[in-house]
Formats: structure tokens, sequence, C-alpha cells
């Protein structure tokens, strides 16, 4: 059931594009069929593509990425910035701008605001300056070790601030957040379900970007050489853009079966047909690395929407181990060698042991990683004030 408006509409902001081409452009799209069509989402960042729906306005400064060449379109972009010709002069709106976004945005009554970076949170706060309305902030990761004044006058003046991980609620929280609580990736119930798979054939679901994740997508590639000796034929069926095909490394392109960038129907249908998902990351100590300090894999939830045990390279103390504790080695698996990995997959080769695993991830899916979940949480913050 949808939130019928009224008069006042709501206002999403994220740095990208309302598409399936990024993680949080996706998240924007089920968190916005909380209310009605009476919406509108404002982005800035066209690298990932166009928004996927009409009520999406892109507020761009830069020369379209099809002018041929890197240093021309750079050069041009510096001068429609310098002579106001875009919205934004550094991270701050052009002055004549302001008046059309006012315009833009009239009558909006609550915003749903997605800062990574620093530069973003300025973004945002000059949005939610022109919208002059209650908003909520979501934390999908924390790229910046140090938050510039905008991101913690964003944070100290949100209605709520929602966390992906715990240690992010500590940042949060001392940096002046009132209301906290931790909402992690979401998305709808699949139409599939793995079943356990009989035999010597071993198909493994691969989803999403991989540049970040070298060192894990090593430790599977070490670890394939193992697992023939169980298995005699080994398949990893990856769901992702094309571009990203570079980093999967040599020895592991010999395994892989490449399903491209496919709709929700294709990539669940796809998923239900192998035996685990693999995470490949992250594998950094949380002290060195912001992403094993604060990010959670967003693909996480589809494999568990689709009944598969997940096995991870993850550290043991990052972010994404601490979330799935609750079924660590029970459905959640997270590894440091390839012999760790072999163990693991080998242990689930029994079916009985496969299907607990499975279980544990189903159940854990509907209580953390629901739609309707995230959405219910964010509509009744956001009827207050609509």
């Amino acid at each position: 059931m949808t939130l019928r408006l009224n008069k006042k509409k709501v206002l999403f902001v994220t740095a990208m594009s309302a598409s399936k081409l990024n993680a949080i452009g996706v998240q924007t799209l089920y968190l916005a069929e909380a209310f009605d069509r009476d919406w509108i989402h404002c982005y800035w960042d066209g690298s990932s593509g166009t928004s996927a729906i009409s009520n999406s306005y892109w507020l761009d400064s830069r020369i379209p990425s099809v002018w041929p060449f890197d240093i021309g379109r750079g050069f041009l972009t510096r001068q429609v910035e310098r002579f106001g010709l875009g919205w934004w002069r550094g991270d701050h709106l052009v002055r004549h701008k302001q008046r059309s976004l006012r315009k833009l945005l009239a009558g909006t009554g609550f915003a749903y605001l997605a800062p990574l970076r620093c530069s973003e949170a300025t973004k945002c706060r000059e949005i939610i300056e022109m919208a002059s309305c209650p908003f909520v902030v979501h934390l999908w990761d924390l790229l910046d070790p140090v938050l510039n004044t905008d991101y913690k006058w964003l944070l100290s003046h949100a209605e709520h601030v929602f966390c992906l991980s715990s240690t992010m609620t500590e940042v949060v929280r001392n940096a002046g957040a009132r209301d906290t609580s931790r909402l992690a990736f979401v998305r709808p119930h699949s139409a599939y379900h793995a079943t356990h798979s009989q035999g010597t054939h071993l198909i493994i679901g691969l989803v999403g970007f991989l540049s970040a994740y070298q060192k894990g997508l090593r430790l599977l590639e070490d670890a394939i050489a193992s697992l023939r000796m169980s298995y005699s034929d080994i398949c990893i069926r990856y769901i992702g853009p094309p571009a990203q095909l570079q980093f999967i490394p040599r020895d592991l392109r010999r395994v892989i079966e490449y399903i491209g960038l496919s709709d929700d129907h294709a990539r669940d249908k796809a998923l239900s047909g192998c035996q685990f998902g693999y995470l490949p990351g992250p594998m950094g100590p949380p002290e060195e690395s912001s992403r094993s300090r604060h990010s959670i894999p967003s693909r996480s939830a589809d494999y568990m929407a689709n009944g598969l045990p997940i096995v991870a390279a993850a550290h043991p103390l990052s972010a994404t181990s601490s979330f799935f504790s609750p079924i660590r080695d029970k459905g959640f698996y997270p590894v440091g060698d390839p012999h760790h990995l072999c163990r693991v997959v080998l242990n689930l080769q029994d079916e009985r042991n496969w299907s607990q695993a499975a279980a544990e991830c189903a159940v854990f899916f509907e209580k953390h990683c629901a739609i309707q979940n995230a959405q219910n949480e964010l509509r009744s913050i956001a009827e207050r004030f609509l």
C-alpha cells in the first residue's frame, strides 16, 4: 500500500541517477515505491547513465560524455562552470539556478538525502535549503575520513539518520545526529528459489561491481584448483556491467558464464540455479579500509532473496561480518584464505547442511532486507510532515 499524498510531495536527492545501473539508484527506486507518483528525484552525476524515470531531474554542469575528447570535455566543462551556464560552481548552486530549483521543488513536504562524500553533502545542503522542508539522511557509505561542516549540518538537522552499519551510527551520533537507526540494502522477494544441487557440477553466483575487490577475486581464483578435485565442472555465473569483466583475474575468466546486465527477473532466475553466492570483499582491516569499516555489499540481499548461502571473502571484524553475525557460519561464511573457502564449499555439498544454511539466509533476509520493512520505516517518518 502506498502513501497517498495531497499537495505536498517527497523529494529524493542522490548523487547518481535513479536507475538499476548503480546500487543507490536501485535503492532509491525501491524506497520511492512507498509513495505515490507525486515525488521527484534530483541528482547531478550522470556517469552511470540517466535515470529510468521521468520525474528525475539531472542538475548537471558537464559537457555530455559523448564529446569525443577528454581534454576538450574538461576544458568546456570548466568554461560552462566559469560562466554560470550549468547548475553548479564547485559544489554550490549557481545563483540564477536557485530560482529555478525553488520553483521545481515548490510543494515539497519531506526529503530523503543520501550523500556518500563531503562534496555530495554540500550539494545536498544546497538543494535542501532550496526545498526548505524536513528531511532524513541515509548513509550508504562514508567515503571521507573526516566530515565537513555541511555533512555535520545535515546530520544535526535531520529528523532521522539511517545508517547502513553500526560503525556509521557511532560516527553520526558524534557528529550531532539526534535520532538514528540501521537500514540495510533491501529488495523485493524473488519469484525463484534455489535448491540443492547433487553431483559434481558447481555453479557459483557473482553479482555487481568488482573493481574494489581484487584480493577476494584472487582468493577465489586460487581456490578453484583445489575445488576441481571434488567437482568435474565449475562455473562462476557473473551478473554485472561488461566493463567489470576486466577486473576478473585471467585464470578465473576461463570459468565465467557472463549473464550481463539483466533485469530483476532474469537475475533472480540465474542466481536460483547457483549453489551459493560469493562476496569478494571487503577483506582489508577495518582500521585501514573505509569499505571494511563501514560498507555492506548490496548484492548480499540478492543472494539471500533467492535462498542462497553466502560465502564471503570478508575480514572477520568488517562491518559486513558484523552485520551477518546472527547467521555467521550458519548461512553466512566469512573466509580468509583458499583452503577455508574449499572447506566451506565441501561442507555445503551435504544437502542437509546446504538446506539449513539456505533457511537461515531466508529468515535473515525477511527480517533485515525485505523491501516492505524499509518502506514502512521511511513512510512512518514522512507521514508526520505530509
